[in-house]
């Protein structure tokens, strides 16, 4: 009230205001709540390219509510909310933000048990403030958390918010590619397109391991054109696989997301429900996809049917990462429980998706099986007769080792795969297509891919031949000419099978090979078609 209706002038101060409004007392204990989001959003700020807000929305909504709940378990402990609160944030900014700190505090060389013993002194102080301080210094602290909660929500929503407005507006409107027949006059055999991810030619493997591969030669024994030149177009996974089933180079997306644009979201879009995927369903098919580990290819919905791991809603690229950044993987190793680290995913995925294809030998037809693995990629997990290396052995091996491992015990699948698929009565033989989305990476690009520079401009030619040199190998039922050469590159895969098998309408493209100038600029090309060795 005024001083003049007869009652002192109270003056304004934090401490008055935290006290004077109950209206307040609803918004408050409200931080660790927002410490949870932020752990979120500050993974989304540093994956925006990658990331779209549906693979977002599932963890955040799970780890916000997760957050809510062990708050409210502990303002029933302490019998006071704000009290619980202040427990609460030093355990999920622990949990949710380990990784992170690890990662931080291993450039300063600082120990592993003095962060955990920084974390664990950090909940005890909060304990012991919980229950000795009074309500007043707990309504300051608890004022003073939630805005700094706040405040870093806010920061990491300023990086969000316009790069998702401005990848919106930059998206072009491509005109899809429709089917261009319902009907053909070629026998509708089963069409199986491999996928085994950095999967380098035969130069390509000797120059990055030194390694004499067998598998082309075993390949043209049985039947198999391997173009012995063959080259991926892009550089990454994504755009690589993209163009393929889009039948399409990158130029219209380029043009309109601008070269300094790090947005992968639309090129991850054009793998779900592509033209080629149509285009076989047009003709009748029935279309199989068995995913990888890699979200992009996980699942695919214009398929009939996906085969992949189960799991649990909202998991993913992202959740795994969340996971794996989280303390979850090192107490999982403390209590000596199986961690769900990056290796063993490889193991679960990989073997699920060989194991899946090779069942799908005996469904009716026709069908499209579309099968991405993440074999010979990295990590390097499996043991020559496919048992999972556990990581001390992996230590002891060594890479080189490793690699010979994991790259013969993908040949002999591959080997038994085709063999089986081989032995149906000619009538029912599918075309196989095999081939890699991108080369092994050299050590230079492994190390300098994720920073500004130009890492093509300072590559050498063979660091290229062995960045983009790729195994390519199709077996075609009685050794119909489909008129394959040697440098025909992999987004001419479907235009070739669609016109010179099936009889379709669609024209082959320029087997030319674009490098991005960096991982964050996708869009900023240069053609080095001409730098490639083994095309001169």
């Amino acid at each position: 009230r005024h001083p003049a209706d007869g009652c002192p002038e109270v003056p304004l101060t934090t401490e008055t205001l935290v006290e004077s409004a109950p209206a307040r007392s609803r918004f408050a204990a409200v931080h660790p709540l927002l410490f949870a989001a932020y752990a979120v959003l500050f993974l989304w700020s540093q994956n925006l390219g990658e990331t779209n807000p549906r693979q977002v929305l599932l963890p955040f909504l799970g780890i916000v509510l997760g957050a809510a709940l062990v708050t409210l378990v502990l303002g029933l402990v302490f019998r006071d909310r704000r009290r619980g609160a202040l427990v609460a944030t030093p355990l999920v900014v622990g949990l949710l933000m380990y990784g992170h700190a690890r990662h931080l505090l291993a450039g300063f060389s600082v120990p592993t048990f003095v962060q955990q013993a920084c974390w664990a002194a950090m909940v005890v102080v909060a304990v012991i403030a919980a229950v000795r301080l009074d309500d007043r210094r707990i309504a300051r602290i608890d004022w003073a958390l939630d805005r700094i909660g706040a405040i870093l929500v806010l920061v990491t929503l300023v990086l969000i918010i316009p790069f998702q407005v401005n990848a919106f507006m930059g998206r072009a409107s491509i005109a899809e590619v429709q089917p261009v027949a319902t009907t053909t006059a070629a026998a509708k055999r089963d069409v199986y397109w491999f996928i085994f991810d950095r999967y380098g030619s035969e130069r390509a493997l000797q120059l990055q391991y030194g390694v004499d591969n067998d598998l082309p030669e075993w390949l043209e024994a049985h039947g198999f054109t391997v173009l012995a030149d063959s080259h991926a177009n892009y550089i990454r996974t994504v755009l690589s696989m993209a163009t393929t089933v889009q039948m399409q180079h990158l130029d219209t997306v380029a043009k309109a997301q601008g070269a300094r644009s790090g947005d992968l979201t639309t090129v991850n879009e054009w793998l779900q429900d592509a033209p080629v995927a149509r285009q076989f369903k047009a003709l009748g098919y029935h279309y199989d996809h068995i995913g990888s580990a890699f979200d992009p290819t996980r699942t695919d919905r214009g398929a009939d049917v996906n085969y992949t791991v189960p799991s649990p809603p909202g998991t993913g690229d992202f959740a795994d990462a969340l996971f794996d950044t989280s303390a979850v993987p090192g107490l999982l190793k403390g209590l000596h429980l199986p961690p769900a680290s990056d290796r063993v995913r490889q193991y679960k995925f990989s073997t699920y998706a060989l194991d899946a294809v090779a069942k799908l030998r005996h469904e009716p037809g026709p069908k499209f099986v579309m099968t991405h693995v993440l074999l010979p990629h990295p990590p390097l997990v499996f043991d020559l007769d496919g048992t999972f290396i556990e990581d001390a052995e992996a230590a002891k091996l060594g890479g080189a080792e490793m690699y010979r491992r994991q790259l013969a015990y993908t040949n002999a699948r591959i080997e038994a795969i085709f063999t089986d698929l081989q032995s149906l009565p000619e009538d029912r033989r599918p075309i196989i297509i095999l081939q890699a989305d991108e080369g092994p990476w050299p050590p230079s690009y492994a190390t300098g891919r994720k920073t500004e520079v130009d890492w093509p401009a300072g590559a050498s030619d063979k660091e290229l031949e062995q960045k983009y040199g790729i195994l390519n190998a199709w077996y075609v039922p009685g050794g119909e000419d489909l008129g394959l050469y040697p440098s025909m590159t992999a987004i001419n895969t479907f235009t070739t099978l669609f016109s010179r098998y099936f009889g379709l309408d669609y024209e082959l493209l320029p087997d030319r090979i674009y490098s991005s100038s960096d991982w964050y600029h996708p869009y900023d090309l240069t053609d080095i078609t001409d730098r490639l060795p083994s095309l001169r």
